[in-house]
């Protein structure tokens, strides 16, 4: 059927009235949640492979790492956990009592065990028999992410700060005054050597922080709105945001020219090179609410709107964007 990402290197994946989250799994197949409904695509051909719906708002989604599960929160606080290869339904559960959302969701590496959260509490559940391991409470949390070892957990509030757990045990180690306003996204660099924050805090909105002394190395700056979705490229030498500009923005970590100074230079190892924009993906016709990037490794990003389009970008044909392109859609570019 010819190469469906030859015309302007995206696919167009319809079906949600809305998209929240899209995640890969590890071969490829992209997950997207939004409206009542969570679909499995083939990104080569734009085809939605299953659907799963629900009677209320399906309103977060994860993949685990190994492939093998795939887990939504609906409103109300229940979580619904499916077997990726069968595509039947495996768990459910009400995960939060009096919770008008559905939880925060993410796996542990191997699946072993899965994290949910809504409003202060976090919880960790036995993915086989789900049974509740542990439970702790949190600042009034809008965004989570696991690092990639599965020992620390970064928690961001709707007041700015950026709370670091140790796992399993959910003790708070650190806390990060990052931002001044809610923090919408955090992310673990794969190598764990950065994290990531996005707020509402417009110029200083997106900032990267050093995990081996916490301290902040880099603001980067180019989205005229805020910033509400971040994800790595499997080596964590690129990096894709979304925001309520309604564009994306493709970042990569420059190697270090030596000597520096400031919050650039911080952070040893950690700060090896600066990360700059190297191009823009303009076209979703309303705000991107999320986006992530493929983990096989083959340049391939997702988006999803709040219009209910979903994207699939394969990078190297993205063309390049240029200053009036850029000017054209209300942004800058470099």
């Amino acid at each position: 059927m010819g190469n469906p990402f030859s015309r302007g290197g995206y696919v167009n994946l319809k079906g949600h009235t809305q998209v929240v989250a899209a995640r890969f799994l590890p071969n490829g197949e992209l997950v997207t949640v939004g409206d009542t409904s969570v679909r499995l695509w083939n990104p080569k051909t734009g085809r939605a492979e299953k659907v799963w719906r629900f009677n209320e708002a399906a309103e977060t989604l994860c993949c685990s790492p190994d492939g093998r599960f795939i887990a939504c929160g609906v409103r109300d606080g229940l979580v619904f956990v499916y077997d990726a290869r069968s595509r039947q339904q495996v768990a459910h559960w009400q995960a939060h009592a009096d919770c008008e959302q559905g939880p925060l969701v993410q796996f542990f590496a191997d699946s072993t065990y899965m994290l949910s959260a809504a409003v202060y509490t976090c919880k960790l559940w036995s993915t086989r028999t789900v049974q509740l391991i542990n439970t702790w409470d949190t600042t009034l949390l809008t965004s989570l992410h696991i690092a990639a070892d599965c020992t620390l957990l970064a928690i961001g509030s709707s007041v700015g700060l950026v709370t670091i757990h140790s796992l399993p045990d959910g003790n708070a180690k650190r806390q990060l005054h990052a931002h001044q306003a809610e923090v919408w996204a955090v992310a673990f660099s794969p190598d764990r050597s950065l994290l990531v924050t996005a707020a509402r805090d417009d110029a200083e909105g997106l900032k990267v922080w050093a995990t081996e002394e916490w301290e902040m190395l880099q603001v980067l700056r180019g989205h005229v709105a805020a910033v509400l979705d971040i994800g790595f490229s499997p080596d964590s030498s690129q990096m894709v945001t979304c925001s309520i500009d309604r564009t994306l923005r493709v970042w990569r970590q420059r190697p270090s020219t030596g000597g520096g100074s400031g919050a650039a230079s911080l952070g040893g190892a950690a700060s090896t090179g600066t990360w700059r924009c190297e191009n823009i993906l303009v076209g979703h016709g309303d705000v991107v609410l999320t986006c992530a990037f493929s983990p096989d490794a083959k340049g391939i990003v997702a988006s999803g709107a709040r219009d209910g389009i979903a994207r699939a970008w394969r990078l190297a044909d993205v063309p390049q964007i240029t200053a009036a392109d850029a000017a054209a859609h209300g942004v800058a570019f470099p």
